[in-house]
């Protein structure tokens, strides 16, 4: 049979009939075994498969509706997060249609394509001097789940990267992580305000933040003073997806109720998360929307809105309002009157920060090789610190100096990406992922003006956004290298798609500029050179 002449119809054929009869064996050693759990969960997975068949090559569409489902299956035993799992069965539908020629592997490749390939072959080299395995083998250095994620998102990046979207798929794309996020948030929510549903939750989905082992909420949750972790991705994805869509202006329009609705329920979100960074996030996101826009003027009146609102908020706050704890935490770096205890624990969060940073430095047990990194991993007796520290309810004691900062160091959660990155990969891998960063910032930038003024638009922003954002969240924020390698490279992938999707669009320019030569030349359009005019709705 020539290979070249097979379809991805075939594929899907001859993957249901494999599936078909794994499942038929699963099952009848469950049934033999008397083990319901296990029939019920061969069958529910069973279902899933057949969906995955039918979506052929559209199949792709479970890498960002899984980029969120950073948890296991409660049901399943494996130690495969749903992210991990979605990757995997992705990657081996595409890896057949690729060997079958279903579709086409080769693409012509990018400065993009070729600098992420200089990171991963650094990457491997780390991980040649260092090498990393499982506790399972008892290896020497165990810890080495960062190399897995990385490979898999390496993989979406070769799946994405030769992704065409349909105009249905391009216009629902922001619907795919938000949908997900939301649910996880509710999840949470739910355990947390019902606890006697949290450990039910468990046995479904177990990456509730907050949540045990054994699905017990292990704090008490106080509406407004409790961080709600998962809400911080619904929220931060909440607003991205909508000033991708509308002009930010918009929606504190009274014209417009529905968006402003919607920015309000994304911006609570956002504070009731309690984070500082997302709200500045949220913030930078809505900036960037507009400068793209290209509106000099919606940028100084938005800018000149954002600081009238939080003047009122500050001089609000203590007096005739009095905030949630979440949300005055989030914004205690402002001057207010703001309550004590957010205060003393934002700066108390940012003093360990400083003091840990200062520790990992100058400590040569953390980082013994900062010019070539250590790569990813800790050693058996560390990890066994780790986990007789977590089950006596004491993270990281026991180490160095009884300090809950011990186990973050030894994993390499410095909170820091410049730190983080020093330590796994050394400074020679930090300014290659820096150059990296940099350039898919300036790439996305690009993205975003070449896409105005097309029905790629609103997807060009979406991706883009926080691409351009990335290096500075990055180095002066908050990183964390094993993290943002793996959304460094998905991100990647997501950026070539749109830029496949841009190449078949036609540019839709506002009536506007249609008949304003002097507004063509300010912002770079030559009319005459496009013929066909679509109108373009904001």
């Amino acid at each position: 049979m020539n290979l070249r002449n097979i379809s991805a119809n075939q594929v899907t054929v001859w993957v249901a009939l494999v599936l078909g009869l794994l499942s038929a064996v699963a099952i009848g050693s469950a049934v033999g075994g008397s083990d319901i759990r296990m029939v019920g969960a061969v069958f529910g997975i069973s279902a899933l498969l057949v969906s995955f068949v039918k979506l052929k090559t559209t199949i792709w569409v479970l890498l960002p509706i899984s980029w969120f489902l950073t948890g296991r299956l409660g049901f399943l035993p494996l130690p495969l997060t749903v992210r991990d799992m979605c990757f995997l069965v992705v990657i081996g539908f595409f890896t057949l249609f690729f060997a079958t020629r279903a579709v086409p592997w080769k693409r012509k490749l990018g400065s993009l394509d070729y600098l992420i390939y200089i990171n991963i072959f650094y990457l491997i080299s780390v991980y040649v001097r260092n090498p990393v395995g499982t506790f399972v083998f008892q290896s020497e250095l165990v810890g080495g789940r960062p190399y897995f994620e990385i490979a898999l998102a390496f993989g979406a990046f070769a799946i994405l990267s030769r992704v065409n979207l349909t105009p249905f798929i391009a216009k629902i794309f922001p619907l795919l992580f938000l949908i997900p996020a939301a649910t996880i948030s509710a999840l949470e929510i739910t355990a947390r305000l019902i606890p006697t549903l949290a450990y039910p939750i468990s046995l479904i989905y177990g990456g509730v933040s907050g949540m045990s082992v054994g699905g017990v909420i292990q704090e008490e949750t106080k509406v407004g003073e409790t961080r709600i972790t998962s809400l911080k991705d619904v929220g931060q994805i909440g607003v991205l997806a909508l000033v991708s869509k509308y002009r930010p202006l918009t929606m504190v329009s009274p014209l417009f109720p529905l968006r402003a609705l919607m920015l309000v329920m994304c911006l609570a979100a956002v504070f009731a998360a309690g984070f500082r960074s997302v709200v500045l996030i949220a913030g930078v996101y809505l900036f960037l929307s507009t400068l793209l826009r290209r509106s000099v003027r919606d940028v100084w009146t938005g800018m000149s809105l954002a600081l009238l609102g939080i003047i009122l908020l500050i001089s609000l706050q203590g007096s005739t309002l009095q905030l949630p704890l979440t949300m005055q935490r989030a914004l205690s770096w402002l001057p207010g009157d703001w309550d004590n205890e957010a205060v003393a624990d934002a700066e108390g969060s940012s003093q360990w920060r400083f003091e840990m940073w200062e520790w990992a430095w100058n400590d040569e047990r953390i980082m013994r090789d900062k010019v070539w990194g250590q790569g990813f991993g800790f050693t058996l007796d560390e990890m066994n610190i780790i986990a007789a520290s977590l089950m006596s309810g004491q993270p990281g004691a026991m180490f160095f100096g009884q300090s809950d900062r011990e186990s973050f160091m030894i994993t390499g959660t410095l909170h820091s990406g410049p730190l983080s990155t020093v330590k796994f990969i050394g400074v020679v891998g930090f300014i290659l992922y820096l150059s990296l960063l940099v350039y898919m910032a300036v790439s996305g930038w690009r993205l975003c003006r070449r896409a105005y003024g097309t029905k790629a638009f609103s997807l060009a922003l979406f991706v883009g956004i926080p691409i351009i954002y990335e290096p500075i969240h990055f180095v002066a924020i908050f990183g964390a290298l094993e993290l943002s390698y793996v959304k460094t490279l998905f991100y990647a992938g997501l950026m070539n798609m749109a830029e496949n999707y841009l190449k078949t669009c036609t540019r839709d320019t506002p009536f506007a500029l249609q008949t304003n030569p002097r507004l063509q030349s300010s912002v770079g359009l030559n009319l005459q050179s496009r013929p066909a005019l679509i109108t373009h709705r904001t």
